[in-house]
């Protein structure tokens, strides 16, 4: 049997344990650097700008959309299996996700029929700003809408008190006078009227948002605004049948002091 010396023992030893006591000093040290990928901020009032939420990505023109639900409140994506409770405010289903919807316990036609939710939805038409682009009810814009008319739009509405009484009875939002004779958030070419030179598969079926905010009043009864951008992904202004759909690009200020004051800056 080979023994060790008793000086190379202690060495070892002493390696042994400035190794063991440098290793739980490094563990300890990147373990509090590291921030908690779970962690969430909660939602106060302000502003938010959402890009590229991924909604039903696979739907296309001729199938509806997998509905998508989603809490201003709490500033997260909510599973379907939650649909009867108060924790989202906003659905979108329909075409290419273009139906919003409010989460009402108490309107058939909600997603969130049976529960809950004290939610409602009111589209503000800004007449100026409609002037700029909209031809006539029901008929094909005169032009696609610059973003700046976005942000103008969503600057204009200061207070929910302009929705009292005029929430939408469906408790939906749809597309402008697409299947329906009401006016909605995005005009849909379904034969690619607005670019007539270009070859029609590329530019039919293909939806336009519009400079229209929405004043939403929330499950739990705060208010809030909201103006969508697109719902292609990476939000291209003008875009065609090659962008995918299904991605949601908006932004929303909420009011979280139970007030219907929507001027809320960013």
């Amino acid at each position: 049997m080979v023994t060790c010396p008793n000086h190379i023992k202690r060495t070892l030893l002493f390696c042994f344990v400035l190794t063991s006591t440098l290793s739980l000093i490094s563990c300890k040290k990147e373990t509090e650097e590291t921030p908690d990928p779970e962690e969430e901020k909660p939602v106060v009032t302000g502003v938010y700008f959402l890009r590229n939420l991924v909604a039903d990505s696979a739907a296309t023109f001729a199938s509806g959309a997998k509905p998508f639900y989603y809490s201003l409140e709490e500033g997260k994506i909510i599973p379907s299996s939650q649909a009867q409770t108060a924790n989202w405010d906003i659905c979108f289903n329909g075409t290419y996700n273009s139906n919003v919807c409010a989460n009402s316990g108490t309107i058939t036609s909600s997603p969130g029929y049976g529960g809950p939710g004290k939610g409602g939805i009111y589209m503000v038409v800004h007449n100026d700003l409609d002037a700029i682009y909209y031809k006539a009810p029901g008929q094909p814009i005169k032009s696609v809408p610059t973003r700046s008319l976005f942000d103008q739009a969503f600057t204009k509405v200061t207070t929910a008190s302009i929705a009292e009484g005029k929430w939408e009875t469906d408790a939906i939002v749809g597309l402008d006078y697409f299947q329906n004779t009401t006016p909605g958030w995005a005009w849909y070419d379904f034969y690619g009227e607005l670019f007539p030179s270009r070859p029609t598969d590329s530019v039919a079926h293909v939806a336009y948002a519009l400079p229209r905010s929405f004043v939403v009043k929330t499950a739990k009864g705060n208010y809030a605004k909201i103006q969508i951008y697109s719902f292609y992904k990476d939000a291209p202004e003008t875009p065609t049948r090659s962008n995918k759909p299904g991605f949601i690009t908006m932004k929303y200020a909420i009011q979280k002091d139970g007030s219907q004051n929507l001027a809320i800056t960013e």
